[in-house]
């Protein structure tokens, strides 16, 4: 008796367990098929094909689509992210700030999201920095998103050559407030970067960074800076 009790709550915990896999699995294709063109679009512009402006306006608008859905599978948000942020790239501020207003707040407002999804995502949080950069300048603010990206990768050389682009382009006040970061970036590009991919990097810098930069180029040494003097192949 207790055996067929035992067998018989064993199968209904299988069908139990094979029904939440069934569920979850048909969500994730439903996901997959809802997000399919914005993941598709999404890839093409990764590759550096050329997309016209209203295909990329189109599908960013329909990123809308995986916050509605509360998608946060990790290829679907970024697909996403990739399309808000081009969209935003084609926007000219001086042309039609209108059109320019609401691509940087929806690439805000779709960037605080995937964060919610990935908040260990450094790029994530190098992009917010740079959409509210561009939106409004809060030293504070912008400051404590470049720390975190820093923070999540402080090794990586993508990340950090990355990083020095819009480094290269903060103000001031903002240079100041995330100063140990920005000390951190600098003084790890100079001692471990690659060579001729950090010369590539630094070869404009901005009033703004120059002082900063100097500081850290002496500060880390001749040891370690006598190789940025060696030539790299074209």
């Amino acid at each position: 008796m207790f055996r067929g009790q035992f067998v018989s709550v064993t199968r209904i915990a299988f069908v139990i367990v094979t029904v939440v896999f069934v569920v979850l699995a048909g969500r994730e294709l439903s996901a997959s098929i809802r997000t399919a063109s914005i993941s598709i679009v999404a890839e093409r512009i990764e590759r550096g094909e050329t997309v016209a402006d209203e295909v990329v306006t189109k599908y960013a608008v329909r990123s809308v689509d995986v916050v509605d859905g509360h998608y946060c599978r990790s290829d679907i948000v970024a697909a996403g992210v990739t399309l808000v942020l081009a969209q935003l790239d084609r926007q000219n501020v001086n042309v039609n700030y209108d059109a320019w207003a609401v691509a940087a707040s929806s690439a805000r407002e779709y960037l605080r999201y995937a964060l919610s999804c990935m908040p260990t995502n450094s790029n994530f949080w190098l992009r917010l920095a740079a959409v509210q950069s561009t939106i409004a300048e809060e030293p504070v603010a912008i400051a404590g998103m470049m720390k975190r990206s820093v923070v999540l990768a402080p090794h990586d050389q993508v990340m950090i050559l990355t990083r020095f682009y819009f480094w290269n382009d903060f103000t001031d006040a903002t240079l100041a407030a995330a100063k140990s970061a920005l000390d951190s970036d600098l003084t790890t590009m100079l001692k471990l970067g690659d060579r001729c991919r950090v010369n590539a990097t630094i070869k404009e810098i901005s009033p703004q960074l120059r002082p900063i930069f100097d500081q850290t180029w002496t500060s880390v040494g001749e040891a370690a800076t006598a190789r940025f003097r060696q030539r790299c192949s074209e």
